[in-house]
This record gives structure tokens, sequence and C-alpha cells, in this order.
């Protein structure tokens, strides 16, 4: 096992952000709201988790928007108006000041 030296967060959809995912025809897929899936985000060394808050202001809209394409890829269809506030409201953020891998293989990387 190693630990990795970031410190991280995780985006957890709340029900603002559930209810919006659901209001889609999407050939019958659904947000279940039973299943608690995030997103986890390495940040730069710059943050930690005493100051991740920081971190978010400079960052939300993309983190916004990357959640929001993570459900539909059609920015037309995504809330015009995205604030700190919103995002705060759609989602639950939770620090992690240590990560641990306890894979065997070397972690590879995609750029996207």
């Amino acid at each position: 096992m190693k630990t990795i030296n970031r410190t991280a967060i995780t985006i957890i959809p709340k029900k603002l952000y559930i209810n919006w995912a659901n209001s889609f025809d999407d050939a019958g897929e659904n947000y279940d709201p039973e299943l608690i899936i995030g997103t986890t985000i390495l940040m730069p060394d710059d943050y930690d988790e005493f100051n991740y808050e920081k971190f978010i202001k400079k960052h939300y809209k993309k983190l916004f928007e990357e959640q929001l394409e993570s459900w539909i890829r059609v920015p037309d269809l995504w809330p015009k108006k995205r604030s700190i506030k919103m995002f705060k409201e759609w989602f639950e953020i939770i620090p992690s000041d240590m990560i641990l891998d306890f894979g065997y293989d070397e972690i590879e990387q995609e750029d996207y």
C-alpha cells in the first residue's frame, strides 16, 4: 500500500442535482438517489484539508460543469446561472487528507 502526496475532495450530488438529472428523459435512465457515487479530485499541493474551500471558490465553475456534463453533455440544457452558492446547494464536498493506493499496477493518467 502506498500513500499519494495529495489532498482530495469528493463531490457528492445532493437532492437538487439528482432532481435536475432525473428531469431528463434519458431512455429510462435515472440517477438513483440510493447510490452515493461521488467524484474525487486530487488538488494541487497549494491546497489541503484546511484550505480546500479556496480551491472550490477558484475552480467551482469547472467542477460544476464537469458534474453537469457527466449527466448530460449538452451545455444548453445546463442551468444558466451557476454560482458557488448553487454549487454548494447541489453538491456536498468532503475533503480527504490521506489517499491510499491499494492497487498493484502503476497509476495511469488520461488527459481530456
